[in-house]
């Protein structure tokens, strides 16, 4: 029961077409107790109650005025039952729709600083992007979708390189820039369909729905390119090294998924060692592969990209994270 009542006055919870149902009904059924119990029981501030739930779950705001003008309706419709004077039907009348009203501005107005709480609790400061709460959140939404209707996903980690390097040389305001100009570079060159975040440091996710592995690499060469080129032109000595897995069965959490392509990751900044001025990017399939399989490694530069595939060293799985 607690968390029904939870889940009904929390808007992102709620269904706002059952909410909007479950109110139409809940005033039809005040307005037939109303007329039932004659005039000795007014019941007029029941209304309130689900007219705040749709105020507060239902985004839209005809609906919301749908259901005013309904409650109002059944309200006049009482009062007339009532056999009263017509002055006191337009008095009581009045004062039920500003009764109303004031109810629904103020389920409105708990609407909106709801949304900007969870928009700000959601969000990184510095890029404006997602921050790790808000990936965990898309996540968790595109793993449920994929659990309902199937599909595949995709899930890519971005980390900068030499990025304390850079701090430490030019100041931690330089760092600033660079992450808030990754974090454009992100939003100008990947699909609106796509989730951006910042998990923390100078370390990326990006959620990728129905995208395939082939997809993914794609994207992905074409995002490393660009990186690169445009940190060189902002006079940043930094590259990125990135590592996507692609899950074509659900995975069995957030945190599973994001560990594999953690490993891709990582598995890409050891392996291409020595590379620097290069950006990075490692690929492994979800489920893991077996012990000892390949791992697609791809080198891109702006005016130079190259695939190879190398079978990981023994010596570095423990810095590969293997």
């Amino acid at each position: 029961m607690r968390s029904y009542v939870h889940d009904w006055v929390t808007p992102r919870l709620a269904a706002p077409r059952a909410i909007l149902a479950i109110s139409i009904l809940a005033m039809v059924a005040i307005f037939v107790v109303d007329l039932a119990d004659g005039s000795q029981i007014w019941s007029q501030t029941l209304y309130v109650f689900p007219l705040c739930a749709i105020a507060l779950s239902c985004p839209r705001l005809a609906w919301v005025l749908s259901g005013v003008l309904l409650a109002l309706v059944f309200q006049v419709l009482t009062f007339v039952a009532y056999d009263i004077s017509a002055a006191a039907v337009v008095a009581n009348s009045i004062v039920a729709l500003a009764a109303d009203t004031l109810s629904v501005a103020a389920a409105r107005v708990a609407r909106w600083h709801f949304a900007r709480i969870e928009t700000a609790a959601t969000t990184d400061v510095l890029t404006g992007l997602h921050n790790r709460r808000g990936f965990e959140s898309v996540a968790e939404q595109e793993i449920a979708r994929q659990k309902r209707y199937g599909g595949v996903f995709s899930l890519v980690v971005l980390d900068l390189d030499r990025f304390k390097s850079l701090n430490d040389s030019k100041g931690h305001r330089a760092g600033d820039r660079a992450l808030c100009l990754l974090g454009s570079i992100l939003r100008e060159n990947l699909r609106e369909s796509d989730s951006i975040a910042r998990l923390g440091g100078d370390e990326f996710v990006v959620v990728m729905p129905n995208t395939h592995e082939t997809d993914c690499a794609a994207l992905c060469q074409q995002l490393s390119a660009t990186i690169a080129s445009q940190m060189e032109a902002a006079d940043f000595e930094i590259t990125a090294s990135i590592g996507y897995t692609t899950c074509e069965t659900p995975p069995d959490s957030v945190a599973a998924a994001l560990h594999e392509a953690d490993e891709a990751m990582y598995a890409a900044k050891a392996m291409a060692s020595g590379l620097a001025s290069y950006s990075r990017m490692a690929a492994r399939q979800t489920p893991p592969t077996l012990s000892g399989s390949g791992i697609a490694i791809i080198h891109s530069a702006p005016h130079d990209v190259f695939i190879t595939h190398e079978r990981p060293n023994p010596d570095m799985s423990s810095r590969a994270g293997i």
